[in-house]
This record gives C-alpha cells, structure tokens and sequence, in this order.
C-alpha cells in the first residue's frame, strides 16, 4: 500500500511541477525590467513634444547617472562598467524618443495623450532601482548573464533597435562585482 501511495504523490508532484511556469532567467528578469524602462519612452517623447522641449536634457541625464552610480556603488558593483550601462539605457531611451518624435511629423497620433512627465521619472527611478538590485543579487550569486538571445528577445519595445538591444547586452556583459 505504501508503494502505491509514493507513486501516487510522485505522479502528483510531476503534474503539479509541469503545470507551474519556470521562473525567468536572471537576464530576462533584468531584461524585463529594461524593457518596462524602456516602455516608458513614448510618454516621455510625448510630454516633451507636447510641452516643446529637446529629447536631450543633460542636467537630467546627470541626475540619473550620478544617482544611479551612487546606488550601484553601495549595491557593490562596479562603479565604472555600471556608468556605461546607465549611459547605455539613456541612449537607447533617447533614440526611442527621437524615434517617436519623426515618426509623429508624418503620422501623428492626436488621440493619444502621454503621462505627466513627473509620474513617469517616479516610475523611472523605481525600475532603476529594482534594475540595479536585480543585477546586484545576480553577480552576488555568481548568476552571471550569459543567455543573450533571451535577453534580446525579451526587449521588444517599438522604435528599439537591434544595434540598441546590442549595446545593452555588450555593457552588461562588463558590469562586475567591486574589487575588495
């Protein structure tokens, strides 16, 4: 009777553990992450075309990489490999905005209102945080990133090329732990 009730709870815990979606890599859950950033850039594009201010607002990107490097630093990563893959979010963010922004001179959207650009950096600031965090905890435990094609796949974000997606994945690649 006992074999029979073993068989029965392994075949249960089979059918229960096929049914349950594997959790994500750890470079698709930084990739998400991006790619949620990054999702943000239409309304951005849009506030500032609205409001008739240039994509580039370098007092901002310095904010944001100062901020960004501090918080990394105390995360215990790399303090120069992680100032390009900030800079590298901020360039793909910008291309995306000019990208909406030509597009819109042939075809605008005048039915479609962006957020308030004050909400969105919230939002920005916390998905930085969360990137850094997952990051972090990835090299912590030894977790390095090694599954590019999902991290690629997983960046799907209108106006985001491929050569975008490249440079994310290659400054990634450099970001390491802190020397001790």
């Amino acid at each position: 009777m006992s074999n029979l009730i073993a068989v029965g709870l392994l075949s249960a815990g089979l059918l229960f553990s096929a049914s349950l979606p594997a959790a994500p890599a750890v470079g698709e859950e930084v990739a998400s992450l991006i790619n949620k950033r990054l999702g943000y850039m239409k309304d951005v594009a849009g506030y500032k075309a609205i409001n008739h201010l240039p994509v580039e607002d370098l007092a901002q990107e310095r904010k944001v990489l100062d901020s960004s490097v501090a918080q990394a630093k105390e995360l215990g990563l790399a303090s120069e490999a992680m100032q390009a893959f900030i800079q590298a979010q901020m360039d793909a963010a910008k291309a995306i905005q000019y990208r909406y922004r030509a597009d819109w001179l042939s075809a605008p959207e005048p039915e479609w209102q962006p957020q308030p650009l004050d909400r969105v950096r919230g939002e920005l600031g916390s998905l930085n945080d969360l990137i850094l965090q997952a990051i972090s905890t990835a090299l912590k435990e030894g977790a390095p990133f090694t599954e590019q094609t999902a991290f690629m796949r997983t960046l799907q974000q209108r106006n985001l090329s491929d050569s975008d997606k490249q440079r994310l994945w290659d400054a990634l690649q450099r970001v390491t732990l802190q020397k001790q």
